[in-house]
Order: C-alpha cells, then sequence, then structure tokens
C-alpha cells in the first residue's frame, strides 16, 4: 500500500518519457520529410528550364515556369509552402504539421515544422 504513489509516479514518469522519444523522434521525421518535398520541389522548379543542350543553347530559366513547376511538386506531396526564384536559383520553404502520438494526450498540441531547401540551374556554356 505504501508503494502505490510511486509507482503511480514513475509510470506516469516512464509515460512522458516515451512520449518525449516517441514524439520526438516523430518530429524531427517530419522535418526531413518537410526537407524531402523542398529538396525536390527546388529540383522540379530547376528542371522547368528551357534550352537545347543538344545546340549548345543555353538554358533559360523562366521564373513563372519554375515556380508552378516547384508549385504543383508541393501539392502533389499534400503540403504548404514558398517558392522564390533568385536569378538561377529555385528557393522552397515547405511547411508541414507533426501531430504527437503520445504527449497529444497531455495537451501538447500539433508541431508545425519548416524545412528550406534551394536548387541552381548550372549551365556549362
Amino acid at each position: 500500500m505504501k508503494y502505490i504513489p510511486l509507482v503511480l509516479i514513475l509510470a506516469v514518469a516512464m509515460v512522458i518519457i516515451a512520449g518525449v522519444v516517441v514524439d520526438g523522434d516523430g518530429k524531427t521525421q517530419s522535418v526531413q520529410q518537410a526537407l524531402t518535398i523542398a529538396q525536390g520541389a527546388a529540383r522540379a522548379g530547376t528542371n522547368a528550364a528551357t534550352g537545347d543542350a543538344v545546340n549548345g543553347d543555353a538554358f533559360n530559366l523562366s521564373p513563372q515556369a519554375a515556380i508552378n513547376a516547384a508549385e504543383n511538386y508541393i501539392h502533389d506531396a499534400d503540403a504548404t509552402g514558398t517558392v522564390r526564384v533568385a536569378g538561377d536559383q529555385v528557393i522552397v520553404t515547405v511547411d508541414l504539421t507533426y501531430t504527437p502520438k503520445i504527449l497529444g494526450d497531455f495537451g501538447f498540441g500539433p508541431m508545425p515544422v519548416q524545412a528550406t531547401a534551394a536548387a541552381e540551374l548550372i549551365d556549362q556554356n
């Protein structure tokens, strides 16, 4: 009988520790997923370049085509984000939300995660 409070305290502590481990890893995986989507979208944006490499023409990065391609990639990945073009570089920021599996029961709500990636069009001419 005298050990019941100690057992309850230890049980709650173990659940909290498990929540930190599980939900910490889940949030880390969400950040990695956001980064992967941002990298793919940035590459998709640079792939929208126009030119004819066979004839030795230089590639041109159309900002609107790059933005459209990157935004489509983000949309297809069921994510949200922003795209901007700076020179020959496409910069993508992706926003996702991680919902805690264990800590959510203790009042921790959805956690926003964000990642940014860039890709640059490299022309050898």
